[in-house]
């Protein structure tokens, strides 16, 4: 308690010291804490989208390699009971299977057919046989109501009715619905790919609103089935009813790994059990890329500063106890010289260190956590800027098959906020400027004697 207490009273002998070197762990705290906080968010954040677009891994023709090779006329064709195969794999946590193929209603009029009524033709059926006219639909199956994302990213909403639940069951858009003046309860009928001289009645159990921006408003040629508001979705087993054999070639699959970082992994297994080198498993990474990548280097800004913060404080923190060293070594002399012991000195020390260095973490916390969040903000908005520059740079030539990202999905913002990790690493780092702010005076008192100390004194 003695030795506590005249640490104390040496703080308050020494304020101008003191209040200096506590300056400057103040700003080393601040700096630390905003880079705490930001760097806690942005791996919340990218960890969510690692997982989310990392781990999601899709089955694609190969263009590319089969343009090489000169066999575009014949391309691979790879089963269901393939793509399941596949998914037997100690890297794969859940598959979904999905299904897009055209569709043909006589008794619904679809969004922008009339605009193309004289540009209608006929093609033949799915498998061949007789002709189906031009289809004016397109219907879409999953073994999962969670793949279409458009429900979870907010661009398609059910705003009348309910999902579908059993086979033969769809969900239609407000403006078809509208259109065809339809309601959630009635049925429609489409023609079956698989027979053409049949149809199959379809019970509509539910209306989404798409929020998406409409793709085909300004073309000149509005083609039916490429219109997002004539989509029918449905069970993936009512979509596999419509198209009839050719849903073994036609159907997709999504797989989602364990980890993202098993994809090389589950693309060798994959490629064992006989994938054709046609094709090839990819993730979102462009996507991740282009929505997270501004994130990403905001974190690494946030990084790179905390250590040059540390480097360059710990040597700033170094010269000013070098400093009050000499000011203070006769003090240091005639404590020694009348019988303290060494280590009694070194906790005296120690003691003022940690004092001083807990007061500054202590404010570093409260003004860091306030300040973190416009300097996040900022940093944000830069990195963004400069990624749209680049882009703008580059002409916007993403390649064919490269997605762009919904604006909606895009982060620009960060909630930064103090949490215990970034409370418990202040105080490691409050802990390590204690050990740089004693480590000059432990040396000093242990390697000189009473007697060589105060023969040095200025």
């Amino acid at each position: 308690m003695y030795i506590l207490k005249n640490a104390i009273k040496n703080m308050k002998r020494n304020k101008g010291r003191n209040l200096l070197i506590g300056f400057v762990m103040v700003i080393i705290a601040i700096a630390c804490v905003i880079s705490l906080v930001i760097n806690s968010a942005t791996s919340s954040i990218i960890k969510d989208y690692k997982n989310q677009f990392g781990s999601e891994v899709n089955v694609e023709l190969d263009y590319a390699k089969l343009s090489q090779s000169g066999s575009m006329d014949e391309l691979p064709e790879v089963t269901i009971d393939e793509l399941k195969s596949y998914a037997d794999s100690k890297y794969i946590k859940e598959y979904y299977f999905y299904l897009e193929a055209p569709a043909y209603s006589k008794k619904i009029t679809a969004l922008n057919q009339g605009d193309n009524s004289g540009m209608q033709g006929s093609g033949a059926a799915v498998g061949g046989g007789p002709e189906l006219p031009q289809p004016n639909l397109k219907i879409m199956g999953s073994t999962s109501y969670q793949l279409f994302e458009e429900f979870k990213k907010g661009e398609r909403k059910i705003t009348s009715g309910k999902i579908f639940e059993k086979d033969n069951e769809i969900v239609i858009s407000e403006d078809l619905a509208r259109l065809n003046n339809l309601k959630a309860g009635d049925t429609i009928v489409l023609r079956s790919l698989a027979d053409v001289e049949k149809d199959v009645a379809l019970k509509v159990t539910g209306i989404y609103q798409d929020l998406s921006k409409d793709i085909t408003a300004d073309a000149v040629y509005k083609d039916p089935y490429m219109t997002r508001r004539n989509e029918l979705l449905t069970n993936y087993e009512t979509a596999t009813e419509l198209v009839g054999k050719q849903a073994q070639t036609m159907s997709r699959i999504k797989y989602f790994l364990k980890s993202p970082d098993d994809l090389t992994a589950f693309v060798k297994e994959a490629q064992s059990k006989g994938l054709s080198e046609s094709y090839t498993l990819t993730n979102n990474a462009y996507l991740y890329k282009q929505i997270a990548g501004p994130v990403e280097s905001v974190q690494k800004i946030s990084k790179v500063f905390l250590i040059v913060v540390l480097i360059l404080g710990g040597i700033i923190l170094i010269l000013l106890n070098l400093i009050a060293l000499r000011e203070r070594k006769y003090e240091i002399g005639v404590l020694r010289a009348i019988g303290m012991k060494k280590y009694k000195v070194i906790k005296t020390l120690v003691y003022e260190s940690i004092i001083v260095t807990m007061l500054a973490v202590t404010f570093g916390l409260g003004v860091g956590s306030f300040a973190a969040q416009p300097v996040s903000n900022k940093l944000l908005a830069d990195q963004i800027e400069q990624r749209q520059e680049q882009m703008d740079n580059m002409g916007g030539n993403l390649g064919s098959g490269a997605a762009l990202p919904n604006t909606n999905e895009i982060v620009n913002t960060l909630n930064v906020k103090l949490n215990a990790g970034v409370i418990f690493g202040m105080f490691l780092i409050g802990g390590l400027l204690v050990i740089i702010s004693s480590s000059m005076s432990l040396v000093y008192i242990t390697k000189y004697e009473p007697i060589k100390i105060l023969t040095e004194r200025d």
